[in-house]
């Protein structure tokens, strides 16, 4: 953990935006003494940002454009670290955080969307309405927290599921004060026609009969996510976040139980000393008792359940552990941007959150230790260190993603998905060889052509994945050759998943995939006893493309998707370990 303090800027001047509370005077505890001293500073920083954030959009003496340009310009100071007045400050200081940790920075700016939402003063008609705003107002508080500890992502969806229900308690907390003096209303409002009365009544100072059935609807909601959240601890492998969750947890139970028993428009319905000091020892308890099992990076990895995931786990897996640690590393790199990616934050929030980790790669390479490293940047750093990784090949991973972003793909020419597979697989397969032993000319041609093997063999995979989101990766010559109408397919990726050429085109490039493997396999025929991993994922890959060309391209098959035994996959690694040479 690089050494970090909060920032002694001036304070904002008088007329200037400025937080009107601390983190002392919010429901549940924010940097309490059980998250370890080295990340209090960060998270404080965090928080400073996006309390400033929050009550610039609350602010009810300032029209709704003028805070919209507030908000602006405290993300264009968190992108830049660039600014001159000193209400920007909080912007700075995480500029600072995410800098010394290598945290990214959508979580931040995701806040900022709702926040805009919030200045806006829109409602939320539906329960599904309340959730799609929590996902940008409180879980990115979450999966900040997650990150800065090093936490996997398979702790995301119990984060979620609090973050969630901590926003909605302090909905229903300050539902009146939000109608009367904001105009706002974050209980779903079709819940109160649904209940014989109107959104109108959180002006009483009484809950009439309607309005007290939306509450305890939206409390029935909030306590089947806390059930979903209860999980959170055993997810948590560090202990003074673990005992955070649990003790907010139990917090948070308490709460909507008084959210029952009370009157939220007749008065704010607080916990009280006694029972904050019984939540705190109760979760410290729990949290205690719910340690998860001592796992390995790769033992997350082998949980993910992705296709891809699990195709290359047993390959890795077998590698000795300082090779294994250094695979896993860059396969967690290559899992961070693609989620960007793909996510479904808009275009701009994707290109900051990769423009992000283009700068923790320059970080990276500019400090010699990895120990000043944070997170998941700290194997990630030994590994470049150790195995003398080139970053121009971190670098086109991220180019890659950006065509993605900067999309979406469709029909692209054989050229540019060329390009496509060069950085996006191809130099995951430079920087692999590397971890593996052999770095001279002839592994390298290896590695590019069976990254775009690869690559192609996940394309034909995701046909109809890509296309319901909005993405075709087959080229426009061989679509055009097929007879399909290039314009169509960039118009509606979807139609093509019916057209009756598809097969056709699907073929031509399953054509093309095969013989990628083949040149892979010819280059591989050299000594290869450093490269069996690759051989071994070269082996089940191709297997998976086999498989779908027998499965066929019609639109009932594209929905199914071929997948290895476990054992299946461990046969080939082990027979590859062992020297024998791959056979396609």
């Amino acid at each position: 953990m690089a050494e970090f303090r909060l920032s002694t800027q001036n304070p904002a001047q008088p007329g200037d935006p400025a937080a009107r509370k601390g983190a002392a005077a919010e429901n549940f505890p924010v940097a309490s003494r059980l998250i370890p001293a080295p990340y209090r500073p960060h998270v404080l920083a965090f928080y400073a940002f996006a309390r400033l954030a929050d009550d610039i959009a609350d602010d009810p003496h300032v029209e709704p454009d003028m805070k919209i340009a507030q908000l602006d310009a405290l993300e264009r100071a968190l992108v830049s670290g660039i600014g001159n007045q000193p209400w920007l400050a909080p912007a700075l200081t995480l500029k600072a955080t995410q800098t010394a940790t290598g945290v990214s920075g959508i979580h931040a700016r995701q806040l900022l969307q709702a926040f805009r939402r919030d200045a806006m003063g829109s409602h939320c008609k539906t329960w599904q309405d309340l959730v799609l705003y929590c996902r940008y107002s409180a879980n990115p508080v979450g999966r900040f927290l997650l990150e800065l500890h090093g936490e996997g992502i398979n702790a995301a969806p119990a984060s979620d599921a609090l973050c969630t229900a901590l926003q909605i308690l302090n909905h229903i907390q300050d539902c009146r004060h939000d109608w009367v003096e904001l105009g706002r209303c974050y209980l779903p409002t079709a819940w109160f026609k649904e209940a014989g009365g109107s959104v109108e009544h959180l002006v009483e100072t009484e809950a009439t009969p309607p309005v007290r059935t939306v509450i305890d609807r939206t409390l029935d909601n909030v306590d089947s996510l806390l059930r979903r959240a209860s999980a959170l601890p055993r997810l948590i492998a560090n202990p003074g976040l673990r005992l955070e969750s649990a003790v907010i947890i139990e917090m948070a139970v308490a709460l909507s139980k008084q959210l029952r028993r009370r009157d939220p428009l007749a008065g704010k319905v607080q916990l009280s000393a006694f029972s904050r000091v019984g939540a705190v020892l109760l979760g410290v308890l729990r949290g205690m008792s719910r340690r998860p099992p001592r796992l390995s990076p790769e033992s997350g990895l082998a949980k993910a359940g992705s296709c891809g995931t699990s195709t290359f786990y047993w390959p890795l897996r077998l590698l000795g552990q300082r090779k294994r640690r250094a695979m896993f590393a860059i396969y967690g790199f290559c899992r961070a941007v693609d989620d960007i990616a793909d996510g479904t934050e808009n275009n701009e929030v994707k290109r900051g959150a990769l423009t992000d980790w283009q700068r923790r790669i320059d970080a990276m390479y500019g400090m010699p230790s990895p120990g000043r490293h944070h997170g998941r940047l700290r194997d990630l750093a030994a590994a470049v260190r150790r195995y003398n990784l080139p970053q121009a090949e971190f670098q086109a991973v991220i180019d890659g993603m950006m065509m993605d972003v900067d999309g979406p793909i469709r029909a692209p020419s054989l050229g540019m998905l060329a390009q496509y597979c060069r950085r996006v697989a191809g130099a995951v397969g430079l920087l692999s060889v590397r971890i593996f032993g052999k770095g001279d000319a002839s592994a390298d041609a290896f590695a590019l052509a069976l990254g775009e093997a690869l690559q192609l063999t996940n394309i034909l995979r995701d046909v109809e994945e890509d296309a319901r989101d909005g993405r075709c990766y087959l080229p426009e010559e061989m679509l055009e050759e097929a007879g399909i109408d290039i314009y169509a397919v960039q118009s509606d990726p979807v139609a093509l998943l019916t057209d009756p050429a598809l097969p056709q085109v699907c073929e031509a490039l399953a054509d093309r995939a095969e013989a990628a493997y083949h040149q892979a396999n010819n280059l591989l025929k050299q000594p290869h006893r450093k490269l069996w991993p690759a051989a071994a994922m070269m082996v089940l890959y191709h297997r998976i493309l086999v498989r779908l060309r027998q499965r066929g391209w019609s639109p009932d098959a594209l929905t199914r998707r071929p997948r290895l035994g476990k054992w299946e996959k461990i046969s080939v690694a082990l027979s590859c370990a062992l020297g024998r040479s791959p056979r396609l």
